[in-house]
């Protein structure tokens, strides 16, 4: 069986070809823009089969799909960050949509028998009240960023070449997912970043925060990836699942978290410029439907995710 996937060097697609190469007859491909930097997949590189280009160019995309011929097609390449949509709306359109509709264009014209995920986001679903948590799939979408608006077309574009041209296509609207090779960008990374920097005598005693307010479901890379595997294989085409550990934190207590376990006293502070024009004051998803078709659970708690990550901020600061 041949597997393709897009995104691999971003925060799950690396993790996902890790648990990929551990299943027995399996080919993996990985589609990287040649620009992206590849410390996150050098491990594996001489284990894999390498295409690059980029989603937004339809003719690199192309031409990968005819090569590789995969059964199994995971799209996880994206611009992912809510707060860079709103200075860069029109690049992520491009690369959310456009690249989708790149992906299923050559899916359908090359292995239309293929399975196909599309990676949708939580915050398709936007302004949430706590009287509509846990998120059901069913609820209206109401994005409140431009990156959501991106995904919602992004996902109807995958649930659309299903239903007019038989694809086997799944969407997943995953909530915030945490692991190491992930960047700075997400909250948790950004404070544990900040303490190992801190630590490192590399930055003030002052650890800069956002909207502490906010509460978040949060799930380890590698529980996502395999729970992407097992919906995959076990799934319903045309099927939408939320992918989320089913509970959330409040970012204050992640960051009492942080502090609790840093080798250093700090100070909290707010940085104005960390506060979104506007910010979902709670995220958390309703899993049922995934667990129900494949017996998924994650295995890792917020606990165990930041003292991982912290582990992995100081010894990328020892390097």
């Amino acid at each position: 069986m041949r597997v393709f996937v897009t995104g691999v060097t971003g925060p799950v697609g690396s993790f996902l070809v890790d648990y990929l190469l551990t299943i027995p007859d399996l080919e993996v491909h990985i589609f990287k823009r040649w620009r992206s930097d590849p410390r996150p997949i050098e491990h594996f590189l001489d284990r894999v089969v390498l295409h690059e280009g980029d989603v937004e160019d339809a003719f690199a995309l192309d031409t990968a799909i005819a090569a590789a011929q995969p059964d199994r097609v995971f799209h996880l390449a994206a611009q992912s960050y809510p707060s860079a949509s709103w200075t860069a709306p029109v690049l992520t359109m491009r690369a959310n949509v456009e690249g989708t509709l790149n992906l299923l264009e050559a899916v359908r014209r090359h292995v239309p028998q293929a399975r196909l995920h599309i990676a949708g986001t939580s915050a398709e679903y936007g302004w949430v009240g706590p009287d509509e948590v846990p998120i059901r799939e069913d609820r209206p979408l109401r994005p409140a960023s431009p990156y959501g608006v991106s995904k919602v077309a992004a996902e109807l574009s995958g649930l659309q070449y299903h239903d007019s041209f038989g694809l086997h296509v799944l969407v997943t609207r995953s909530f915030n997912h945490v692991g190491p090779r992930q960047g700075d960008r997400c909250s948790i990374q950004t404070f544990c970043r900040q303490m190992a920097l801190i630590e490192a005598e590399r930055q003030e005693p002052v650890l800069y925060v956002g909207n502490l307010e906010a509460r978040r479901d949060f799930t380890h890379t590698r529980d996502v990836a395999r729970a992407l595997w097992l919906l995959l294989e076990h799934g319903t085409p045309g099927t939408v699942y939320n992918l989320c550990s089913g509970s959330a934190t409040r970012i204050g207590d992640i960051v009492e978290m942080v502090i609790a376990r840093g080798r250093v006293p700090v100070e909290v502070r707010v940085d104005p410029a960390r506060l979104r024009p506007s910010d979902e004051p709670i995220l958390m998803g309703d899993n049922s439907r995934l667990r129900e078709a494949t017996g998924w659970a994650p295995t890792i708690g917020m606990e165990q995710i930041v003292e991982e990550l912290l582990a992995y901020w100081r010894e990328q600061f020892k390097k």
